[in-house]
């Protein structure tokens, strides 16, 4: 252990002047498009930005989807996405039948959960807009991760940061994983907390609130996570997520921070094999071949095995070149949902309800 944690140390030391130097860059960035030295681009469409400080991992997609629930009945939405890792290049609609390559697995995500919603992805933002403005006129154009994507200027910014790694106290990459220096907090309207606990105390939220107001953001709400009650095969067949008390489970991951998605499914099953890839990791033949022996080995046990997976990661898996592998393996994946803690909800949708009115005057 205390060599670890020397060894991580030493390399914090080394890698310390590539941070400064990456942070000297970003600043003068920075200050280019708050001088106005560099362009920002607004729209007719209201442009609410869901974004982060850190590289990944902060829940941002399942905050995503937490909006497009909330919205899409009283408003015409568009989401548009950089889609990343994906094969393509320029502006592409998202439907349901295309392939994490052709459109990235977090819009394909979106297209499956939201058919009939308007989704799109394109590298560059501003084209994107353009593009979505001219097409389908949505009232409300959702960004997936753009905090950092300057050019547009959004009417609403929400800023998500991670309970168990906030933002104050991480540090620029590459020493740490924040994309900017802990200052442009101050350009959010909103900051969320979220993978907070869901029996987080009035006292814990305030302390942390206290430390993020010193940033220059005054609206601060906490999230928490919440896994579907069922999970959903690759037939389509649905199971209680009690079915898997018995269960050996094969745990397959290729997500930023997998370690709450290990935690929960220790706690409802069996046993847990852990398969941990990077994140957007496109699965291959090979690790379905080292997954598929791995299973074979654990249907030696008595007990039945399930392959799980999130349903980004599932994206991934559900591809015509890896289908024929997949035959008669039990893959399913579960849900994440986003709750707000108490009054929250009310307090985000009353935030961007007033900002669309302010626009619209």
């Amino acid at each position: 252990m205390y060599l670890k944690s020397y060894i991580f140390e030493t390399m914090r030391i080394l890698l310390l002047p590539f941070s400064i130097l990456y942070g000297m860059i970003v600043r003068f960035r920075n200050f280019l498009f708050d001088s106005g030295i560099l362009k920002q681009h607004s729209f007719t469409s209201f442009v609410i930005n869901v974004g982060n400080l850190s590289a990944g991992g902060t829940g941002k997609s399942p905050h995503v989807i937490y909006l497009i629930n909330q919205l899409k009945n009283k408003y015409s939405i568009a989401v548009l996405s950089r889609g990343y890792g994906r094969n393509t290049k320029g502006f592409r609609w998202v439907k349901p039948d295309n392939s994490p390559l052709q459109v990235g697995d977090e819009p394909l995500q979106y297209a499956h959960l939201f058919p009939k919603l308007d989704i799109a992805v394109c590298e560059k933002r501003v084209v994107g807009i353009e593009h979505i403005e001219k097409e389908k006129k949505s009232e409300i154009v959702l960004l997936d991760d753009a905090f950092q994507h300057r050019y547009v200027k959004p009417d609403l910014n929400i800023l998500i940061t991670d309970y168990s790694n906030l933002f104050y106290n991480d540090q620029l990459l590459p020493t740490g994983r924040l994309r900017e220096p802990k200052t442009g907090v101050k350009r959010a309207d909103v900051v969320i907390v979220s993978k907070s606990p869901e029996n987080i105390n009035a006292n814990e939220m305030q302390q942390i609130s206290t430390k993020i107001k010193k940033y220059g953001v005054s609206q601060i709400v906490f999230s928490y996570m919440r896994y579907s009650e069922s999970m959903e095969f690759l037939s389509g067949e649905k199971m209680p997520l009690a079915y898997l008390r018995n269960c050996n489970v094969i745990l397959v991951a290729g997500i930023a921070n997998p370690k709450p998605f290990i935690e929960f499914a220790i706690s409802v099953s069996k046993s847990v094999n852990e398969f941990i890839f990077k994140d957007h990791h496109p699965f291959s033949s090979g690790d379905i071949i080292k997954i598929k022996n791995e299973y074979n080995q654990l249907l030696i046990q008595d007990s039945p095995v399930v392959i799980l997976t999130t349903r980004k990661d599932f994206m991934r898996f559900n591809t015509s070149e890896l289908k024929h592998l997949l035959q008669n393996l039990p893959l399913a994946f579960i849900d994440i949902e986003v709750c707000l803690h108490e009054n929250n909800d009310c307090h985000v949708m009353d935030l961007i309800q007033n900002s669309i009115n302010q626009k619209s005057k």
